[in-house]
Formats: C-alpha cells, sequence, structure tokens
C-alpha cells in the first residue's frame, strides 16, 4: 500500500485555549498523523470513530488536515490516547482489507477477460461452424 494509505499517530498535543471564551467544557487533544489521510481512508475512519464515539459518552473526533482532534480530561488522556490509537489503527486495516479485496477482483476479471479472449480465438478458428473444409 501506498503510504498515505497506512497512517500513524505521531504524537498528541493539548490544544492550549486558555484565555479563550466559547470554549467547550472539555479540553481538546490533537492527535498529529503521519500524512492527511485520503477521502476513502477517511470514510473508514468516520465508521470506526462513529462506533467508538458510542461507548466512549463525550468522545467526538474530527480529522482535519494531518491532525485528528478530540476532547477528553486530563485524568483519562492514556485511556482515550490508546483508544483513538486503535481506532486508527483499526482503520489502517479495514482500508487495507478493502483495498486488498478491490485488488483481487481486478486481477480476478482481468484474468477472466485473457482467458475469455483465448476462448474466443478458439472458437473464431473454427468459424462458422459446420463450414465446409473445417
Amino acid at each position: 500500500m501506498a503510504s498515505r494509505d497506512w497512517i500513524e499517530i505521531e504524537s498528541f498535543e493539548a490544544v492550549d485555549d486558555i484565555g479563550q471564551f466559547d470554549r467547550p467544557d472539555i479540553p481538546r487533544v490533537e492527535a498529529i498523523l503521519s500524512g492527511a489521510p485520503e477521502r476513502e481512508w477517511q470514510q473508514f475512519f468516520v465508521v470506526r470513530a462513529r462506533a467508538l464515539e458510542q461507548t466512549q459518552p463525550g468522545l467526538r473526533m474530527e480529522i482535519l488536515a494531518d491532525r485528528l482532534g478530540f476532547h477528553t480530561r486530563a485524568a483519562h488522556i492514556e485511556e482515550t490516547c490508546r483508544l483513538v490509537n486503535d481506532a486508527v489503527q483499526g482503520t489502517n486495516h479495514d482500508y487495507a482489507a478493502q483495498r486488498a479485496a478491490e485488488e483481487k477482483r481486478i486481477a480476478d476479471r482481468d484474468e477472466e477477460v485473457r482467458e475469455l479472449m483465448a476462448k474466443v480465438k478458439t472458437v473464431n478458428a473454427a468459424w462458422p461452424p459446420g463450414s465446409p473444409g473445417k
């Protein structure tokens, strides 16, 4: 897979919003990703993120370019970072499996086309059926 297909979390950063107005009750953390995930990867991530958010009240994840933002309390930071990393790694595996299945489908179809071409040559060699001299 291409390097943009496999995303890693390189580090986490707490967002310093001290002194800002209209901030959410729970502080924000950003995971710095190894690259900006492609749209298709992000679609797989959304499925995992929403499933995780269902089991973790208050957790909301969003990807902006090469950063994955979420809110968490300081007391839960290590657990939350592990959950977020697991979601990213699970997305990598889901995306890789889908890509492999698509590549196999294409390879299977290409093989079928090659087989069909060979059989058409055989049919053409004896065409028309029942013609004199054949």
